[in-house]
């Protein structure tokens, strides 16, 4: 259980949409500060930055928000675990994410799929858990959201021969090496 507020919003049964705040967070239950709660076994659906969207079942609620019960499935679970590892990181003072070690993967040939839906060739320079560097004849804007293979990812800067991302939800340690392939 991470003790950390991040801010999001939340939908309700019937599309109602309210802004929140998280008071921690683990693989398993959320508690959240939110200005209306829907009842308990309610499905929602958190939007937290930096974590991305979670589901759930309120399973309590407080005088002043309430508990979501996590229901993801393996896929998603390992991602949003590297994601809470993260958050801790951050939490705990650690802020260069450029320090993660570089390795070259085995298979570097990348599709790169545009905001536009463009899709474009590129060859992986280097890669690291949290962002890769692609070299490609078409680089997209600083800021742009992009696919990078299978990994939703942001443009973070320009290089000589192409452009580096930052990933959305950076890989676990136990599922990084060279034989990744995006």
């Amino acid at each position: 259980m991470i003790q950390i507020r991040v801010g999001g919003r939340y939908l309700l049964p019937g599309g109602v949409e309210h802004v929140c705040e998280t008071r921690s967070l683990s693989l398993s239950t959320i508690e959240v500060r939110a200005p209306e709660s829907g009842l308990l076994g309610d499905p929602v659906t958190l939007y937290l930055d930096n974590v991305g969207p979670v589901t759930g079942a309120i399973q309590t609620i407080t005088p002043d928000g309430f508990t979501v019960a996590v229901e993801v499935g393996p896929e998603r679970r390992a991602r949003f675990a590297a994601r809470l590892d993260w958050l801790a990181a951050q939490a705990n003072g650690k802020t260069d994410q450029r320090s993660d070690p570089r390795i070259v993967p085995h298979t570097r040939s990348v599709e790169v799929r545009r905001a536009d839906g463009r899709v474009i060739p590129g060859t992986i320079i280097d890669l690291s858990m949290t962002g890769v560097a692609i070299a490609v004849t078409d680089v997209p804007p600083v800021g742009e959201a992009v696919t990078v293979g299978k990994r939703r990812a942001t443009v973070v800067r320009h290089l000589e021969n192409g452009f580096a991302v930052t990933f959305r939800l950076p890989f676990r340690p136990e599922t990084f090496g060279q034989h990744v392939v995006l």
